[in-house]
C-alpha cells in the first residue's frame, strides 16, 4: 500500500507528524514495514488554518494523493478529492470528531473513513477527575470571588460517593466514568445504545433524560457533534438538573446551547461549570463567556496529550493497516449516515 501522511510545518507539536514519529510507530507494529510504503507530505500549513494552503501546498497535496492508497491527516480539499484521489481506498483522521468534513459527499462508496476517537481517554481521564475534583471543592465559585476581590468562606465535603450523569458512553464517555471510579463517584451513562458497559452502573437511553439529571452531582457531556445534536443540551435540561450540581463539556461546543447554561449559572440552578470546547474557537473576545459568574474555561486543550496523542493515532492507523490486508473490518468506522 502506498501512504501518505498529511501534515503541516504550523502543527502544534500535539498533531506532528514526522519521520521521528513515524519510525516509533513502525517499532511498534513492525509488520506494517512489510505492508506500507510511507510519504510524508508536509503542506506550509495546515488546510483549515487562516490563511490556508498557498499553490505549491495544492500541487504537493495532488500529485502525492494521485497513487496513494491510504492517506492519515485532518483536512484536505473535498470538492476535488474524488478527482484528484482515485485510488484512496482508506482514510483514517487525526481526531475523534469528523464533523469539518460533513456532508461527506465527497467521500467515494469504495473509501472506508476512520477516527481516533479512544487517542484521548488517558487523557481525558486526568481532566474528568480535574474538573470533579474543582467543581466538588466549588472552584468556580472561588475563582469567580477571586477575580471581584472578594472573601467567599465556605465549607464543603468529599467527592466520594457522589453522582456522574455521563451523555455519551463511547470511549471518551468511559474515559470519564473511569475517572469517575477512582475517585469513588458513581458513573450513570445516557447512550441510544442502551447495554451494560463496564464502568457505568447503568445506561440508560436520551428519552430518559430529564428523569436522570435528578440524580446527578456531575453532568459530563461526551457525545459527537451532528446535525441532530446542535444545543442537545438547554434550558429544559439546567433546569431539570440538581440544584447545585456541577457542568462539564469536553465534546463539541455546539452540543451546548450556551446562553441557557449561562442563565443557569447567573441564577444559582448549577454551581459551575468547567468548559474545554465552544461554539466559536478560538472563543471571541466579546463572548460573554469570559466574564461569566462561576465558569472555569480551557481552551480545548484538555484532553489531547502533547508527547503521546499522535503515537496512539498512529497505533489505531497501523492496526487497521493490517486488518485491511487480512480482509477484516476497521476499527473506528464512522458511520456515514450517523455521522461518527
Amino acid at each position: 500500500m502506498n501512504v501518505m501522511i498529511l501534515t503541516a510545518d504550523d502543527s502544534k507539536k500535539v498533531f506532528r507528524m514526522d519521520q521521528e514519529r513515524l519510525e516509533a510507530a513502525l517499532s511498534r507494529h513492525p509488520q506494517v514495514r512489510e505492508l506500507a510504503d510511507f510519504e510524508i507530505c508536509r503542506t506550509s500549513t495546515s488546510y483549515e488554518n487562516d490563511p490556508g494552503w498557498n499553490e505549491q501546498d495544492h500541487e504537493m497535496f495532488y500529485r502525492a494523493a494521485a497513487d496513494k492508497d491510504a492517506i492519515i491527516g485532518y483536512m484536505f480539499p473535498l470538492e476535488t478529492f474524488r478527482e484528484k484521489a482515485p485510488n484512496v481506498k482508506y482514510i483514517h483522521i487525526i481526531g475523534a470528531g469528523v464533523e469539518h468534513l460533513f456532508p461527506l459527499t465527497w467521500l467515494p462508496e469504495h473509501t472506508k473513513l476512520t477516527n481516533s476517537r479512544g487517542a484521548h481517554a488517558p487523557k481525558t481521564c486526568e481532566y474528568a477527575m480535574m474538573a470533579m475534583l474543582m467543581l466538588g471543592n466549588n472552584m468556580p465559585r472561588l475563582y469567580t470571588a477571586q477575580r471581584e476581590s472578594r472573601w467567599d468562606g465556605h465549607f464543603l465535603t468529599v467527592v466520594e460517593g457522589k453522582t456522574a450523569l455521563i451523555l455519551g458512553c463511547g470511549k471518551q464517555g468511559s474515559a470519564v466514568a473511569l475517572a469517575a471510579k477512582r475517585l469513588g463517584i458513581r458513573a450513570v451513562g445516557v447512550d441510544p445504545k442502551v447495554s451494560s458497559k463496564e464502568g457505568f452502573e447503568r445506561i440508560v437511553h436520551p428519552d430518559a433524560l430529564l428523569q436522570v439529571l435528578p440524580e446527578a452531582d456531575y453532568v459530563f457531556l461526551t457525545m459527537p457533534y451532528t446535525s441532530e445534536t446542535y444545543h442537545f443540551f438547554g434550558a429544559a435540561q439546567f433546569e431539570a438538573m440538581k440544584p447545585g450540581a456541577g457542568f462539564v463539556n469536553i465534546c463539541r461546543g455546539k452540543v451546548l446551547d450556551t446562553d441557557a447554561m449561562i442563565a443557569a449559572l447567573e441564577s444559582g440552578a448549577i454551581s459551575g461549570a468547567v468548559l474545554d470546547v465552544y461554539e466559536q474557537e478560538p472563543l471571541p473576545a466579546d463572548s460573554p463567556l469570559w466574564t461569566a459568574k462561576n465558569v472555569i474555561m480551557t481552551p480545548h486543550m484538555g484532553c489531547d496529550d502533547e508527547d503521546n496523542y499522535i503515537h496512539r493515532c498512529f497505533d489505531i492507523f497501523f492496526e487497521n493497516l493490517v486488518r485491511m490486508a487480512n480482509g477484516e473490518e476497521l476499527d473506528n468506522m464512522v458511520d456515514r449516515n450517523l455521522g461518527y
